[in-house]
């Protein structure tokens, strides 16, 4: 009973603007009508008036309960008019019917699509089941999954597919294509990904949506951020093992509020009081877990794949910024960039810069805005695409690194790595929802 009335009101609502407009055309036809009734009926009855002419139509497509007007018209006018009087009345109630019976089989096919994309958001979540990798150990959610391979292995349309990432905002649509530059010749490759937005983690803590997209507060010295989540491949999924998997606190963009008009979150633009709600509370949230000196942000990017290195390391400050660099604790910051370089070149063969390809940041860059250099400790690190899209081998390369930034900049007492039988765990997607 609850869903015919439910597909009732939905009918109702989808038709109520050509239901107005139906009304007001009759009403104002009626009027017209009521006009001529009385010109014409007048000139051969003295006694009718202009309010019979005007309550005479109502009456009739009321059916004239009581014979108000029961009198019959004398002219052949009015007679003409009597006559689209009946068939209007018939209309009134016939049109709004035949809206309402449209609308109630849309509202009806709507209903039908809806539960349908409903089994095709369970069917690409259980496509992000996390898989093992046999070096760590660990299960980690797939980075994407082809558009193609989903419509050969589960028999989706593309339609079904675009609908489904459309409706749910766990889902967004990417294109490989951008994570490559023209010298690689990219070909258009439309993939899925998957957002982290379950309620806990696999280790036990709150995932807090947000405006802009999630925050987690591992209660940990290192925050790793990331501003470019919504816009470049892979990045999130990188950054959220990142911090996963090192202990770490986590604040990641995940939704852009208007894709026609975009507003960086990396280099932030305008004056506080002028940006939008979900920009201010990023920066607050940055500023809120990364209150005391010792503390180190972590701001994580993607890198073109044109230099002869992997990972550029940036904590120089331009003039204008008023820093020399946005660190505090710059003997820890190179003996954590020397074990890093060296841990990466020797386990993956991959090359480490810092300041070198890439210009110091200045004063609209989200790590100073956060308090780089003055509040706390901050860094850039821009990765390639090489590593965080196209390694065959992730998850052993973001191991590493969480053991390394956990070594170096983590609290003394949480700066051992240590194994977390939750990491193991199956499933899919992120945390730890099922169904959602």
């Amino acid at each position: 009973m609850y869903s015919g009335i439910r597909l009732f009101k939905t009918a109702y609502m989808n038709t109520r603007r050509q239901i107005y407009v139906s009304g007001i055309f009759l009403i104002a036809i009626t009027c017209v009508l009521t006009v001529i009734l009385y010109l014409a009926e007048s000139r051969v009855d003295p006694n009718f008036s202009f309010w019979d002419a005007f309550i005479w139509p109502y009456e009739k497509y009321l059916g004239d309960p009581g014979k108000v007007v029961d009198d019959p018209l004398m002219s052949p006018i009015g007679k003409f008019i009597g006559t689209l009087v009946g068939i209007m009345g018939v209309a009134i109630f016939a049109v709004p019917a035949g809206l309402i019976g449209s609308g109630l089989t849309d509202a009806m096919d709507e209903d039908k699509r809806e539960k349908e994309l409903d089994e095709f958001r369970i069917r690409i979540r259980k496509s992000f089941r996390r898989l093992l990798n046999k070096k760590t150990q660990y299960r980690v959610a797939p980075r994407r999954v082809i558009l193609t391979s989903l419509q050969a292995k589960k028999g989706m349309t593309e339609n079904d597919i675009i609908d489904t990432v459309s409706k749910f905002d766990e889902f967004r649509l990417r294109n490989l294509a951008d994570s490559q530059v023209a010298s690689e010749h990219p070909q258009d490759r439309l993939v899925i990904e998957m957002l982290p937005l379950d309620k806990k983690t696999v280790d036990g803590f709150d995932i807090v949506r947000k405006n802009y997209g999630i925050m987690i507060d591992r209660q940990s010295n290192v925050t790793i951020i990331a501003p470019t989540a919504a816009t470049e491949n892979s990045i999130g999924h990188f950054a959220y093992y990142l911090a996963q998997f090192g202990g770490f606190n986590y604040v990641s963009r995940e939704f852009v509020t208007d894709v026609d008009e975009p507003v960086s979150y990396f280099t932030i633009e305008g004056k506080e009081v002028d940006w939008e709600t979900p920009l201010k509370e990023f920066v607050g949230d940055v500023k809120q877990l990364s209150k005391i000196k010792e503390h180190w942000n972590i701001v994580l990017a993607s890198a073109d794949n044109v230099h002869d290195t992997q990972f550029h390391f940036v904590h120089r400050a331009n003039e204008k910024s008023g820093l020399e660099m946005t660190t505090l604790d710059e003997t820890k910051f190179q003996e954590f960039f020397i074990d890093f370089s060296e841990r990466m070149k020797t386990e993956y063969e991959y090359m480490s810069d810092m300041d070198e390809k890439y210009r110091p940041v200045g004063k609209k860059n989200i790590g100073i805005k956060a308090g780089g250099g003055v509040t706390n400790n901050a860094f850039i690190l821009r990765i390639s695409y090489s590593v965080t899209t196209w390694s065959d081998r992730p998850a052993p390369i973001i191991v590493d690194m969480a053991k390394v930034i956990k070594q170096h900049l983590e609290k003394p007492e949480r700066s051992t790595f240590e194994d977390n039988p939750s990491w193991k765990d199956t499933g899919c997607g992120y945390g730890t929802d099922k169904n959602q």
